[in-house]
């Protein structure tokens, strides 16, 4: 498993402030930093770490970043300045920064956190198509598993086609459901590595549970995380559109969807540390009646959606997320396709404004297969009335296991 101690202090003393990964920062244009000369922003935060200094440049370039490794192969010391920065916000609370709000509603340890309150207005605690607790529910063995990762759980329609499809190819085929169980990254980008670590390795011990011959990763960021860690196991993983297309004969007559899309590529899989881009683009061409139209930036130079960058810095994050859907828009598609459901939450609340759909590739090859969950987030995103969605999903309100005045507000909040 990666030491992150050793990371930091690599990067620490290997990195020489020489400015290339700020030059290809795709996001820097939309901070307040974008006139300073690139060496200059990683020379102050090497100063961040060589002698704690902070400073507002050293901010703006750690917490605007995305983790898009877009950088990745231009460092010439071989460093992972993606990860050097994550690292530095931990140099950050050191000193007594806290959180950036955003990311803090995102970590697992947050008993309120984005991705439970979303997930509980659309179904009931006995309604999830996953486990949450090995050890409280002890799962058979399954020879299949998929792990649906945090923000798979915002999107129950999503995790439910996907284990459809899945059930095709191994009817015993079981789901693991992320935040009670998470890969480590929203640790690892909030700045606490140890934590980042721990939630791992629970993770895997979690997975071992089903003695699977093959774990299924619905979140590319999760795969890459496995494959970075590369942890010793009994079993392989693989992401999911591998997966599908590698078992594509048996997932039945897939019927004509018509639809001219184009696919919005993770940053987590087109640059991860296994990079592909193929086989996306081999499920949907499987699709009959589906056409695909490339963005500006696709496959291996894909934007980001920006989704990082929203949490822990704000407007930058949102104005590029802005400037992607522009790019699908422009494509002249009909449907934007993710296939990452962390991608999909992000661009998901901006739907009911564009001329565009936003359809995730896996639902897509589900409504092919005949497989059709409704998309209750969707709906009620689209009525801009958070007394209408607290009306509808009142039922699972009542159910939930959160505290029911604080998810009460938070909905009013969020759909408005």
């Amino acid at each position: 498993m990666l030491d992150f101690s050793e990371e930091r202090k690599r990067f620490g003393e290997s990195c020489t402030a020489c400015g290339l990964c700020v030059a290809v920062c795709p996001i820097i244009p939309e901070t307040d930093v974008r006139d300073i000369e690139p060496a200059a922003i990683m020379e102050s935060v090497m100063a961040l770490y060589h002698s704690g200094t902070m400073s507002p440049t050293a901010k703006t370039r750690i917490y605007s970043c995305m983790s898009c490794q877009t950088c990745k192969n231009e460092c010439p010391e071989g460093l992972d300045p993606g990860l050097g920065l994550s690292l530095a916000r931990a140099i950050l609370q050191e000193k007594g920064e806290p959180t950036p709000r955003g990311l803090s509603f995102l970590l697992p340890e947050t008993e309120f956190n984005l991705m439970k309150a979303i997930e509980a207005i659309q179904l009931k605690p006995e309604e999830r198509p996953w486990v949450t607790d090995v050890v409280r529910q002890k799962p058979s063995s399954s020879k299949t598993v998929l792990f649906t990762g945090c923000t798979g759980l915002m999107q129950p329609d999503l995790v439910s086609t996907a284990l459809d499809l899945i059930r095709r190819v191994d009817p015993s085929a079981q789901a693991l459901g992320g935040i009670d169980y998470c890969c480590g990254d929203t640790n690892l980008r909030a700045g606490n590595p140890a934590a980042s670590a721990s939630h791992f390795l629970r993770l895997v011990e979690g997975l071992e549970s089903f003695s699977p011959k093959n774990v299924v990763f619905l979140c590319p960021t999760c795969n890459s995380f496995f494959d970075l860690h590369a942890p010793k196991t009994t079993w392989s993983w693989q992401f999911i559109t591998q997966f599908l297309v590698d078992h594509l004969e048996k997932l039945g007559p897939l019927k004509e969807l018509n639809a001219t899309i184009t696919i919005h590529d993770a940053c987590h899989l087109v640059r991860g540390e296994k990079p592909e881009s193929e086989s996306p683009r081999t499920l949907a061409k499987a699709i009959p009646g589906i056409k695909v139209v490339e963005m500006e930036n696709c496959a291996e130079n894909a934007l980001c959606c920006g989704g990082s960058a929203m949490a822990a810095a704000g407007k930058p994050g949102t104005d590029f997320r802005a400037r992607r859907l522009k790019q699908a828009v422009d494509t002249g598609a009909q449907i934007m396709a993710p296939y990452c459901p962390g991608c999909q939450s992000v661009f998901t609340p901006e739907r009911p404004n564009l001329p565009i759909q936003i359809e995730s590739l896996i639902t897509l090859l589900g409504r092919s297969a005949g497989i059709c969950h409704e998309d209750k987030l969707f709906r009620f995103l689209s009525y801009r009335d958070g007394k209408r969605v607290l009306s509808e999903a009142e039922e699972c309100v009542q159910a939930s296991e959160l505290p029911k005045e604080k998810l009460m507000g938070f909905i009013t909040k969020y759909f408005r």
